[in-house]
């Protein structure tokens, strides 16, 4: 079970169109892909930035989508999320 959630409250965040960077109050940065939320995957950037805070939550109102930072934690994907190459993994450069 997961506990102290006051520690888990949302304050910040910032979306671009790979990945969705949430800051809690404990100074922890949480990062997921942006796929795993289509309808956030589908938004234009000025809809990805119009958010409102809740106590265990995100709330995009242009858009009508909630994120639970529980679920993020847990990896917890929505219902038809499918990343783009269709592997489930963040494509990385090749290092030289």
């Amino acid at each position: 079970m997961i506990e102290h959630l006051d520690n888990m409250r949302p304050v910040d965040l910032l979306c671009d169109d790979d990945l969705l960077h949430v800051e809690l109050t404990d100074g922890r940065i949480v990062s997921v892909p942006v796929w795993w939320y289509p309808p956030l995957q589908e938004a234009m950037p000025v809809e990805r930035n119009n958010v409102e805070f809740m106590p265990s939550s995100i709330h995009w109102p242009d858009i009508d989508l909630d994120v639970t930072v529980v679920s993020m934690l847990l990896g917890r994907q929505a219902s038809g999320a499918q990343p783009l190459d269709g592997s489930g993994k963040m494509q990385m450069g090749t290092r030289q």
